[in-house]
């Protein structure tokens, strides 16, 4: 009786718990802006995200990085600079989904 406590416990917190880890984070395209004549130009947040599931290491979607990229390039049609990304893995129970987050800011 005293061995199914702790062993129930222990297949608990196998089964329900998750952890993250953040893996690499990039920043890129901060030149210095070509300023035209005339009126200041404004800058625009943009924001996209994609995630990639696996299973016992088998991945059946491998370009949500380019989808990322292609989400973000599909908000604005002007200069896109200061694009910032973040890869990211949320662990799970003989799973983990590999996350990409890129922010950038766009020049009118």
């Amino acid at each position: 009786m005293t061995l199914r406590a702790p062993l129930a416990l222990a297949v608990a917190m196998l089964a329900c718990g998750c952890t993250y880890s953040l893996h690499e984070y990039q920043a890129s395209g901060y030149a210095p802006a070509v300023v035209p004549p005339g009126p200041p130009r404004q800058a625009v947040r943009i924001h996209s995200n994609s995630e990639q599931f696996v299973v016992l290491g088998l991945a059946g979607d491998t370009d949500y990085v380019n989808e990322a990229y292609a989400k973000l390039l599909d908000q604005w049609d002007g200069e896109i600079v200061g694009v910032n990304t973040r890869f990211s893995t949320q662990l799970g129970f003989l799973s983990y989904t590999n996350k990409i987050d890129m922010q950038a800011m766009c020049l009118r």
